[in-house]
């Protein structure tokens, strides 16, 4: 209990520093600007291949539940606060906006994109300076959000770069080879599977619960928002804070310049009581010790076949790609970032530590990304490096050749012996 307790201030520091990391997956994407590690002598760059999360999006059909919060705080009219009143407006103020926009990408979504293409343009130009190669493949879902952020990602690269010759895909999450460059075997979580998947959701629950015994509840948050606190139902109250804090940080990543922060009606402490059910569920999504997962089989590991599959056609002498590019969701990249055993998404710990070492805001939040970048010489090795959300980052358990750099074929033989 000690290094719980020892967590739980370093999770109460992070949200009060920044309360809008509390949004998790769904806090906006954090430009990362970082220094490029300089290429061994005689390398140079030749192929990326790519595969991103849709940018910040509006509210989905799903989500609406969330403005259940309004009827509560109608209900309670004559007993709200003047910060129970703003919360009731702002919250009838995103109601509003998302209506007719379900799902769709925001501009914010749309400027993610544009941003993290600048920024891999001007950091490996030699991949798109050669008249050798000039084709760039992308794929995305079906899901409009996914479409726009390839456009979006598709436009500035054209702006950058004319002269490309781009082929796009919109892809099914059905059985057809092309929808796993996207979704892996995505078909294949039913059955057993799916309820393998549910169990270890509801497993993972319990286990924020037993982080969170012995915390306090959400009183702070009731005495802003009531006048008297004691008319209304502890059972009202988490219910409450619940649908208020989703609706928060979805309307964060919408309209970041009026919604209000997500530190306006909620302490450090209720932030952190409840990010914890909101993030620990993603784990299911992963390896963990003594969990085999579905989804980071058939789903990372079916993305980790096409990845392999297309960066070895494109490394053969005489190919003219460039690029490829995907455009999928957080369901897809997270098990992706576990099959291909990332630093960040591999956990040896025991359950009770997880939320020490995964934090969904760094890892799964809107345009959240992998990119595989490619280098060659004329007498070594093709080469690697891999970056997450534009950051080099390691192989847990593979120690790279030099610097951030693999040998590309011992990454391989590296993959093929592991879980998915």
């Amino acid at each position: 209990m000690h290094f719980l307790f020892i967590f739980l201030q370093l999770a109460l520091s992070t949200f009060s520093r920044n309360p809008e990391l509390s949004a998790g997956n769904l806090c906006g994407y954090f430009p990362q600007d970082t220094l490029v590690s300089e290429a061994p002598a005689g390398y140079q760059a030749f192929y990326i291949s790519h595969i991103a999360r849709h940018g910040s999006r509006y509210l989905d059909k799903r989500g609406m539940t969330c403005f259940q919060a309004i009827d509560t705080l109608t209900r309670y009219a004559d007993n709200l606060t003047d910060d129970g009143r703003a919360l009731m407006e702002d919250l009838k103020m995103f109601r509003d906006l998302s209506i007719g926009n379900e799902g769709a990408l925001t501009p914010l979504g749309a400027r993610e994109h544009r941003q993290i293409c600048a920024r891999m343009t001007r950091h490996y130009p030699e991949v798109f300076s050669d008249g050798r190669r000039s084709g760039v493949v992308a794929y995305s879902t079906t899901s409009p959000r996914a479409i726009a952020s390839m456009k979006a990602f598709l436009g500035e690269l054209n702006g950058r770069v004319p002269g490309l010759s781009v082929q796009s895909y919109e892809t099914n999450f059905g059985k057809d080879a092309r929808s796993r460059e996207v979704t892996g075997r995505e078909y294949l979580i039913k059955g057993k599977r799916k309820e393998k998947v549910n169990s270890k959701r509801e497993e993972l629950l319990a286990v924020g619960n037993k982080i969170l015994e012995g915390r306090r509840g959400y009183e702070v948050f009731a005495s802003r928002i009531f006048q008297d606190p004691s008319r209304v139902p502890v059972a009202t109250v988490e219910n409450l804070a619940w649908t208020s804090f989703r609706a928060l940080k979805l309307g964060r990543v919408t309209e970041p310049a009026t919604m209000p922060g997500m530190g306006k009606y909620f302490t450090p402490e209720e932030l952190y009581r409840l990010w914890v059910p909101s993030c620990i569920v993603w784990l299911r999504y992963v390896h963990l010790p003594g969990y085999d997962s579905p989804l980071a089989r058939e789903v990372g590991g079916g993305i980790k076949e096409r990845l392999v599959k297309d960066a070895d056609q494109a490394i053969r002498r005489g190919s003219t790609t460039a690029a490829t590019l995907r455009f999928s969701h957080d369901t897809s990249l997270l098990p992706l970032m576990s099959a291909l055993s990332l630093e960040g998404a591999v956990f040896e710990c025991p359950e009770t530590e997880l939320m020490e070492y995964f934090q969904n805001y760094n890892v799964i939040c809107p345009a959240c990304n992998v990119q595989l970048v490619f280098y060659r010489s004329d007498s070594g090795p093709v080469l690697v490096k891999i970056l997450l959300n534009e950051k080099e980052t390691l192989i847990h358990g593979l120690a790279p050749d030099t610097g951030c750099f693999y040998d590309w074929n011992r990454v391989k033989r590296f993959w093929a012996k592991g879980r998915s």
